[in-house]
C-alpha cells in the first residue's frame, strides 16, 4: 500500500512539473518582459573612429538610417547621422569625420554619430577622379561597410610616456600627401600668386548661346523660393580659396574651380549640375577690385549683379536673372572667409 501510496505521488510530482514548464513556456506575459529586456540591451559603440571619404545624401535605401553617407576609396561606405552638424554643407565635399561608430539594424551595415568634421583639401583633379566613380542613380549599388567585432581596445589612445615631445600628437593630425622637401624660397609677391591659382587649372570653355527651356525652367523655380535667412542651411566652402559662400537648403551647387577668365567658379542651381553654364546663379572670384561697388547689386545691365571685395586685390561677382536679385543680395552680403 505503501508503494502504490509513493508511486502516485511521484507521478503527480511530475505532472505538476511539466504544468509550471507549459504555463511559463506559454506565458505571453514571460515572452514580453523577454522582449522588454533584449530592447534594453544597449547598442556597443566603438568611439574615437577616424574616417575620410565624400559626402553624399543617404537616398533612399533598405537601411533607414542616417542623413547621409561617407563613400570611402573603393565605393564602400559609411552612413552618417549628426545631431549638432548640418552635414548637408558637405555634399560632394572631401572631409574627414571623427566620432562614433555602431552597426546599423538592417542589412550589417555601419553608422557613425559624427562628432567633428574636417574639410580635406585635394587637388582638383584628385576631387573629380573620386567624383566620377560615385554611383549616383542607385545609392544601394554601393557597397556597405561590413560590420566587423567592435572592441574598444582597437582604438588606443597615446599616454604622455609614449609621446616624443619633439614630435606632433598624431591623433591631431589631418591627411596629408607626402611632399619631397625642397629649399625654401621667399614668398612671391600678390601677382604671382594670382597667377599661378589660375595656371592650376585647364582653362574651361565658356558657354555661348541662348539659354535653353531646361535654363529658364530652373531660373523660374528658383524665383519662387522662400529666401528667408532660416533658409539658407547649407554651405559651400573652400580651404583653397578660402571662402564660404550660403546655399538655399532646396539647391544644389558644383565648383568648377578656376577658369579662363576667374579665379574660381561656383554654380547655384534648384536641380543637379553637371556642365558650366547650368546654374542660374554664379559665384565668381576675379582678379581686380571693384571700390565703392562693393556690397551693391546693379540691374542696369538687364541681369543682377552683386559686388564684394574680398583679399589680395580679388573681389566677388555674384550674377543671375534679375528675378533673383533678392537671393544675389543675400549671397552677396554674406559671403565670408573660411575658418578652419
Amino acid at each position: 500500500m505503501k508503494r502504490i501510496f509513493a508511486t502516485i505521488a511521484a507521478s503527480a510530482l511530475t505532472l505538476s512539473a511539466c504544468n509550471l514548464v507549459d504555463v511559463e513556456y506559454d506565458d505571453p506575459k514571460a515572452q514580453d518582459n523577454a522582449s522588454e529586456i533584449a530592447k534594453d540591451v544597449p547598442v556597443r559603440e566603438t568611439k574615437n573612429v577616424t574616417y575620410t571619404g565624400v559626402v553624399q545624401p543617404a537616398g533612399i535605401s533598405v537601411y533607414n538610417q542616417g542623413s547621409h553617407r561617407l563613400v570611402l576609396q573603393g565605393g564602400k561606405f559609411v552612413l552618417l547621422e549628426s545631431d549638432d552638424l548640418d552635414l548637408n554643407g558637405y555634399v560632394a565635399e572631401k572631409v574627414q569625420i571623427f566620432g562614433s561608430l555602431r552597426p546599423t539594424v538592417e542589412a550589417g551595415g555601419m553608422i557613425m554619430r559624427v562628432e567633428s568634421i574636417e574639410l580635406v583639401d585635394p587637388k582638383e583633379e584628385e576631387l573629380k577622379e573620386i567624383l566620377e566613380e560615385l554611383p549616383v542613380v542607385d545609392p544601394d549599388a554601393q557597397e556597405p561597410l561590413e560590420e566587423e567585432p567592435l572592441e574598444e581596445e582597437s582604438v588606443e589612445e597615446p599616454t604622455e610616456e609614449s609621446l616624443d615631445p619633439d614630435e606632433p600628437n598624431p591623433i591631431d593630425l589631418p591627411e596629408v600627401p607626402e611632399v619631397p622637401e625642397e629649399p625654401a624660397e621667399e614668398e612671391p609677391p600678390v601677382e604671382e600668386i594670382v597667377e599661378e591659382i589660375v595656371s592650376e587649372e585647364d582653362p574651361v570653355v565658356e558657354p555661348t548661346g541662348e539659354p535653353t527651356a531646361e535654363y529658364l525652367e530652373r531660373v523660374e523655380v528658383m524665383s519662387r523660393q522662400d529666401y528667408a535667412a532660416a533658409n539658407w542651411t547649407q554651405q559651400y566652402c573652400t580651404s583653397h580659396i578660402s571662402f564660404c559662400a550660403p546655399i538655399h537648403r532646396n539647391w544644389w551647387f558644383k565648383s568648377f574651380g578656376a577658369t579662363s577668365s576667374t579665379l574660381w567658379h561656383v554654380e547655384l542651381s534648384p536641380a543637379p549640375i553637371e556642365n558650366l553654364g547650368e546654374g542660374p546663379i554664379v559665384v565668381e572670384l576675379i582678379a581686380g577690385t571693384i571700390g565703392d561697388a562693393s556690397g551693391t547689386v546693379d540691374t542696369t545691365s538687364g541681369e543682377a549683379v552683386g559686388y564684394k571685395e574680398w583679399t589680395f586685390g580679388r573681389y566677388f561677382r555674384i550674377s543671375g536673372d534679375t528675378s533673383l536679385e533678392e537671393a544675389i543680395t543675400y549671397i552677396t552680403n554674406n559671403i565670408t572667409e573660411f575658418a578652419n
